[in-house]
């Protein structure tokens, strides 16, 4: 997944079309999502936040993958990539932790296991 992929699952969940009416249901300048989308500037921790909430997706996991994007050595990059990752397992397994022992309905339908975002 990248930033792309990130923002247009925020704006669905947002139930917005477009990425000027997704900055504006966030409270940002016009161009702020576009300049998300383009790689010319990148969310700031309040916005990877506000992405993580609307998407479902860890914060960390969010987090990891816009430091990574804004890192610039190929070591700092590996860092924040790994942030990612671990965040992503960590949801996974308390995913997977919480359907096999929270009560009938309370986490979700689906069948314990591995899921992969």
């Amino acid at each position: 997944m990248n930033i792309a992929q990130i923002i247009d699952r925020a704006k669905k969940a947002a139930g917005v079309e477009s990425d000027s009416a997704f900055s504006k249901y966030l409270g940002l300048s016009r161009t702020a999502v576009g300049n998300w989308r383009s790689g010319v500037s990148l969310p700031d921790t309040v916005s990877c936040e506000r992405l993580a909430g609307l998407t479902g997706l860890p914060l960390a996991q969010v987090l990891g993958m816009v430091g990574e994007a804004r890192a610039h050595s190929a070591a700092e990059k590996a860092v924040w990539r790994r942030l990612a990752a671990t965040a992503t397992l960590l949801a996974v397994a308390v995913l997977g932790a919480a359907q096999v022992t929270a009560p009938a309905g309370l986490i979700s339908q689906n069948p314990p296991g591995l899921h992969i975002m």
